[in-house]
């Protein structure tokens, strides 16, 4: 691919992304112009802040001096769930006392029967599960929307690393480029001095797909051969093993003798040159007149 096709990529995507911002701040300007708006002429009546409005005020003086953030967002929305919480009792509570008060002193009273109150009731259950329902498709789209918000926040964070990769890539590629070109150059150099044919070298370079997948068959089936004769001289080795152990224990025994005869003919010849009696000798001598008394009265 072209490195012009790289820049025009990142140009494409970093209009897009003008175009279309994907951030809190750019999310939440709606709300912080409607907040920053100057708040429409009050009625002489409506001097007298109400503790809501108190409230309401300060809160919103309070973000103003927050960074917008997921979590400040999050903290916004939990407070404000609160506050309509404390707000919806409080207004149901007024408008309760207002409609009794209204009953009482009304011309004439309004009287509410038993049977009134069951079909209220059963009007009320009926909208209670309507109501019950109705929350439940909201929190089942905000909880969708949700899942659709982490979705894309993560295919945008996945656009700004691409983007960032096409910023890097091409300067990487055009630097491989130059270093690839510099070592084909050395090496035409070194075979140009050397006089190498570029043909020349190891012919199993040059073998085909099939005579190099024929030649590494074979060649495992000597390593086969080979794993085959190890095995079995293994196998063997305890035997040959015993055998030496006791070749050795024989030459042990021989070298003990061959000590020994040595030892015993060193000191014969010592005896013999001081002089000495040779016990051995006479020993053998002995021996001997034995054997001529034995094989006389034996006649053998």
């Amino acid at each position: 691919m072209d490195s012009m096709d790289y820049h025009d990529t990142l140009e494409t995507l970093r209009v897009q992304q003008n175009a279309q911002p994907l951030s809190i701040i750019a999310l939440a300007e709606p709300i912080t112009a409607s907040q920053t708006q100057p708040p429409p002429p009050k009625r002489p009546s409506d001097l007298r802040p109400r503790p809501s409005d108190t409230l309401s005020t300060s809160t919103s003086e309070i973000e103003s001096n927050l960074q917008l953030t997921p979590a400040t967002l999050l903290a916004d929305l939990a407070h404000y769930k609160d506050l309509f919480s404390k707000l919806r009792f409080s207004y149901l509570e007024q408008v309760t006392k207002e409609k009794y008060l209204r009953s009482i002193v009304g011309d004439p009273p309004l009287v509410v029967s038993h049977e009134d109150n069951l079909l209220l009731e059963e009007r009320l259950a009926v909208m209670k599960r309507e109501l019950k329902a109705k929350k439940d498709e909201v929190d089942a789209l905000v909880e969708e929307m949700e899942g659709r918000a982490r979705d894309v926040a993560r295919a945008y964070e996945g656009v700004r690393e691409g983007m960032d990769v096409l910023e890097r890539v091409p300067a990487e590629i055009e630097t491989l480029r130059a270093e690839v070109e510099r070592l084909q150059a050395d090496i035409a150099v070194r075979r140009g001095r050397d006089g190498a044919d570029p043909g020349s070298g190891d012919p199993r370079m040059h073998l085909s797909l099939a005579a190099t997948e024929q030649a590494l068959t074979e060649q495992r089936e000597r390593n086969a051969e080979i794993d085959r004769e190890i095995a079995e001289l293994q196998r063997l080795m305890p035997a040959k093993v015993r055998e030496v152990e006791k070749m050795d224990r024989e030459l042990v025994d021989l070298e003990k003798r061959r000590n020994e005869s040595t030892k015993l003919a060193i000191e014969g010849r010592r005896r013999r040159e001081q002089g000495g009696r040779d016990e051995v000798e006479e020993l053998g001598r002995w021996y001997r007149a034995n054997e001529a008394v034995m094989k006389g009265l034996l006649g053998v």
